[in-house]
Order: C-alpha cells, then sequence, then structure tokens
C-alpha cells in the first residue's frame, strides 16, 4: 500500500484560524455599526413643534431639549414677539400640547432657551463643542410648514383653532433633511430682519431648511448636536446656516443650565470627512486585520484573543465618545498594587499630561478640582466645571478615590467616565478635556502642595466686533515680574489712544469708557467710567455699579461694540 505522507494544517490550527477570520468579521461589523450609529428613533423623541402666540397670530419653529425633561433651545426669532409658548409633540395617536415660558433669549447670536411647565418626552440632546470637518455629513431635523400638504392650507390664529388641528398628529411628525458641512462662518453684523442682526459663529450646509424648521438641531453622524438650523440668504441656492452648537454652550454656561457636551468628532463622522472613502477604508481594515489575526492564529490562538479585545475597546471608546455622553460606570480595575501612602503621599502628585505644575496630594485631605480659583487643584480650561471634582487619600484604608460633583463634561479614568472610583499610580485622569497623571517618586519640578494657588499668572481674552465688522481681540494678562504672577493690574478700554491701552475706533466708545481691574483676591472687575453710551454686561447697564466678572462667556458692551469674555490656556 503506497504510504502518502498527511497534509493540511496541524492539529488545533483550523480552529485557530477560523477563530481569527471570525475576530475580523466581528471587527468589520463593529466598525460598520459604529459608522452608522445614527438612531432617528432615539432623537425624534427630543425634537418638538414651537407654537408661538403674537398678536398678529401664530408663528411655527422647532425647538429640542438639552436640560432634564423641561429646558429646550431654539431660535430668538422664532419666539420674537410672543406672548404665549406652547410646545407640540406627538403623543400616540394624538398631539399634545405643554405651555412653556422663556428663560431668556439673545437676539445678537439667535438663540433662546424655553422651559415648559411639564415634563416632555425624550432625552438631552448631546451638544458637540468642536469644528465639524468639511464634507461632515450632517442631517437638519424639523417642522417645516411647506411639509404639512395634506393639512388645512389657512393656519390657525387662536388657540382653540390651533387645538383644532392637533386632531392631526402626522402634524408632529419631524422632517429630516441630509447634507454635508460647507464650512465654518463666523456671520458678522448679518441681518436676518429690520429688527435682528447677528454675530455668531455659524455652521454653513447643504442640508435643505425652511420656514419652521428654524431653531431645529443640525446633527452629525453619531446623533451629535453641530448646530442650530437658522436662516438661508435669499435667493441662494445650496446655503443654509446654523448657529454653532459652540454658541448654544456658551449661553447655557452663562444660565448656570447644565448641558452634556462632547469635544471629538465621533469616529464615524472624522471619516465621512474624507469625501467617500469610508468604506473602502473600512474594507482595508478589515482585510489587513484578518492577514494579522491569520498570522497570529499560525503562531498561537491567545494572540487572536488579545487583538479582539483590545480593538473591541478602542471601538467601543471612540463610538462612545461619539455617540454621547458615556454612561457613568466604573473603570475596570486591576488589583492595586499595595503601597504605603502615608511614607509616599508626599511624592503621590497629579501631572498634567500636557505638561506644567504637579500638584501633590496630601493623605486624609480632601482636594478639590475645578475652574474656580478657590480649588486646590485649579484648572484654567473652559471644559472644566467650576467644582467638578474630589480627590482624597483616605488615611484609614490607604485608598485614592475620585469622586465626580455632578460636572458638565464629566471625569474620566483611564478613559472610562466614572461616578466615583478608586484610582491607583499610574492612571490617567480626566477632568472635561484636562488630562492628569497620577505619579509617584520624585516630584517633578515646579510641583507643589495642592491647596489654594494664591495669584497665578492668569490669562483672558476679549474678542468680537465693533459696529463697523472690524475684529477685536485684546488679552487681558496680569504681568508677571521675575516670574511671579502680579498682584493686580488694570485696562482702560476706550477711544483714545493716549488713555486707553485697548482702543475701540468707534463714535460710541467715548475716549475713556470703561476699566477692567484685576486682583489677585478678588479675580476680574469691571466699572464704567462715566461713558456716555454706557457699558453693558450680558445686556444689563453698569451705572455706577462695580461688578465681578466669571472666567468665561460672558458679552461686555462698550458703547455699540460688543466683546466676549473667553480664558486664554496658554
Amino acid at each position: 500500500m503506497l504510504y502518502m505522507p498527511r497534509s493540511g494544517p496541524r492539529p488545533g490550527l483550523l480552529g485557530r484560524i477560523c477563530a481569527a477570520l471570525l475576530t475580523a468579521a466581528v471587527l468589520l461589523t463593529a466598525i460598520a455599526h459604529g459608522a452608522g450609529a445614527f438612531d432617528v428613533k432615539k432623537i425624534e423623541a427630543s425634537v418638538y413643534k414651537i407654537y408661538t402666540m403674537r398678536k398678529k397670530g401664530i408663528g411655527t419653529g422647532t425647538g429640542f431639549l438639552v436640560n432634564g425633561r423641561r429646558i429646550l433651545v431654539t431660535n430668538f426669532h422664532v419666539v420674537a414677539e410672543g406672548e404665549k409658548y406652547f410646545i407640540g409633540y406627538r403623543d400616540g395617536r394624538d398631539g399634545k400640547l405643554v405651555e412653556a415660558r422663556v428663560v431668556d433669549r439673545r437676539a445678537n447670536i439667535d438663540l433662546a432657551v424655553l422651559e415648559t411647565y411639564e415634563d416632555l418626552p425624550g432625552r438631552a440632546l448631546v451638544l458637540g463643542d468642536f469644528e465639524p470637518e468639511k464634507l461632515t455629513s450632517v442631517v437638519a431635523v424639523g417642522y417645516p410648514g411647506a411639509a404639512d400638504v395634506k393639512q388645512d392650507p389657512t393656519a390657525p390664529k387662536n388657540l382653540p383653532e390651533l387645538y383644532a388641528k392637533m386632531k392631526e398628529p402626522s402634524g408632529f411628525d419631524s422632517t429630516l433633511t441630509p447634507g454635508m458641512v460647507s464650512r465654518i462662518y463666523s456671520a458678522t453684523n448679518t441681518a436676518l430682519s429690520e429688527t435682528q442682526v447677528i454675530n455668531a459663529r455659524t455652521v454653513q450646509h447643504n442640508a435643505p431648511i425652511n420656514p419652521g424648521n428654524s431653531g431645529g438641531p443640525l446633527f452629525d453622524d453619531c446623533g451629535t448636536v453641530v448646530g442650530v438650523n437658522s436662516f438661508s440668504p435669499k435667493g441662494a441656492q445650496g446655503l443654509f446656516f446654523s448657529i454653532h452648537s459652540g454658541e448654544v454652550i456658551r449661553f447655557l454656561r452663562e444660565l448656570n443650565i447644565s448641558y452634556a457636551a462632547i469635544s471629538h468628532a465621533c469616529f464615524a463622522t472624522s471619516l465621512s470627512g474624507g469625501g467617500g472613502m469610508l468604506l473602502p477604508l473600512i474594507i482595508g481594515m478589515a482585510a489587513a486585520l484578518a492577514i494579522v489575526a491569520v498570522l497570529f492564529a499560525w503562531r498561537g490562538g491567545a494572540a487572536v484573543g488579545a487583538v479582539g479585545q483590545y480593538m473591541s475597546r478602542r471601538l467601543t471608546g471612540n463610538r462612545g465618545r461619539g455617540g454621547g455622553s458615556p454612561s457613568p460606570r466604573e473603570a475596570p480595575r486591576q488589583p492595586a498594587a499595595q503601597m504605603n501612602l502615608a511614607q509616599t503621599a508626599a511624592a503621590i502628585s497629579l501631572q498634567p499630561s500636557a505638561g506644567g505644575k504637579a500638584f501633590a496630594l496630601e493623605v486624609g485631605r480632601a482636594a478639590m478640582v475645578g475652574r474656580s480659583r478657590q480649588c486646590e487643584i485649579p484648572i484654567e480650561d473652559d471644559t472644566v466645571s467650576s467644582n467638578h471634582a474630589r480627590i482624597e487619600i483616605s488615611a484609614q484604608t490607604q485608598r485614592i478615590v475620585v469622586t465626580d460633583l455632578n460636572s458638565s463634561n464629566g471625569t474620566f479614568i483611564n478613559g472610562s467616565r466614572v461616578n466615583s472610583a478608586q484610582v491607583q499610580v499610574g492612571d490617567t485622569l480626566r477632568f472635561g478635556t484636562a488630562e492628569f497623571k497620577l505619579i509617584a517618586g520624585s516630584m517633578p519640578a515646579g510641583a507643589g502642595a495642592a491647596r489654594p494657588s494664591g495669584p497665578v499668572n492668569h490669562g483672558w481674552m476679549l474678542s468680537g466686533f465693533d459696529p463697523a465688522g472690524r475684529a477685536l481681540q485684546f488679552e487681558l494678562r496680569p504681568p508677571a515680574p521675575n516670574g511671579r504672577a502680579a498682584e493686580s493690574a488694570t485696562w482702560t478700554v476706550g477711544r483714545d489712544r493716549n488713555r486707553a491701552q485697548f482702543v475701540i475706533d468707534d463714535d460710541s466708545v467715548s475716549g475713556a469708557h470703561a476699566q477692567i481691574i484685576y486682583d489677585a483676591r478678588q479675580g476680574l472687575t469691571l466699572r464704567d467710567l462715566g461713558s456716555t453710551n454706557g457699558t453693558r454686561l450680558d445686556g444689563t447697564k453698569l451705572g455706577k455699579s462695580v461688578v465681578a466678572l466669571s472666567d468665561t462667556g460672558q458679552e461686555i458692551a462698550f458703547g455699540a461694540a460688543k466683546l466676549r469674555l473667553s480664558r486664554l490656556i496658554r
């Protein structure tokens, strides 16, 4: 009998190759699913039709939920001249109206915040605190009146007529129109009407919007709000503008209204901005992963599982950041290395990943982390809340625990959002977008104990436009002689170059119009110098008052020149 040598894979190898190919298939599915993460059903419940009762009749627009079950955002021009406001949505087979009030509104950025007297369906939407790239796919959602072709063309003129219209719930089916981002555009002295001029950042796109869409959200592929649909120039084709979501974030922050936001575009959005290269890229990635997985399978099955777990974590993390605020959860922990914190506490510190001063932690003492100057660990970052988190080393258990204090942008340990969790040396902590490393050993140069820091070399920026549309930017940075922060500084704003450090060349501004004073203990304050046309803070005239300024977000008007205060992060 002729003996034939046995060929084919070694015992167990075929199984490992199959597992490798299965891993690649799962990864391909995960990537494709993450790329199409926009869930219409989830977001539609949070978008509503707005009815504004005016003397001349009823106007309509769109709004969306940003906080809890009652706070929503829309356009200023949707609620302008209104006497009463109603929020409409579909409730089963019927329509439902809920009355609302205006919390605040700003004509210059075409935004308004409403609060309903009853809970609304849906959930607060996530706002994008980033610049969407050109060609990013977007979807406009709203209630354009022209879409209701089957309904009575006669618009309701009063509340009884409006309630009669509620019998047709199809009027509460939102309209979705897709498009792409064209550019980010700063609208300067742009007239929306005879009485309204805006100065705001906008997202220009080609997702069609019509009357009734105003105030509705503009979503990216992952359901993140990147704009509030606002206007389209008359006679233009394919040019539509939405107020940038960053303007919404600043507005809500000024009103002390919490919100959910992310600072980076999601995985799907980043890829879709590449001009249609998403599918070939996914296929290429899957093929490469399959080849690598098969090679690993040939060498040993354990490598396949390791690659699969690593990539799954990466993909899940990307999708979570893009699709909204990750669910707070306990970070996965490895058994903590045993160490005597009482002996090493002086050398345990938070080191900024981007470099800079480290903060030493003390056993038995809680250190507050936040943007407030009263915090033991002050962080100059707009994504950090005033009192963001607390870090405490227990003298009894020798554990280091980080607790989030209901911050707006979350506390993260090794990429996972947490409410309260134990940490150990080597972990990466992130507050908003400010990232730190928990380190031990010799203290880095310049490190200090985590306690109120006293005078620091703060920096602010006043930026905006004068009435002629010229851009203005003024840096407020206290001088730091010999490398130490100054105790105080004063800047004068005015038209006279001989009397003012910050010159605004406009007739509405007096020669020496106002002063901004910095004091290491009190922060920034603002006072008017008896100007002809006055100084206003967020629309309120100062008169003879001296007012304290927050770190960021406030609008200061010197005559007709309006500037906004922000942080200098450098």
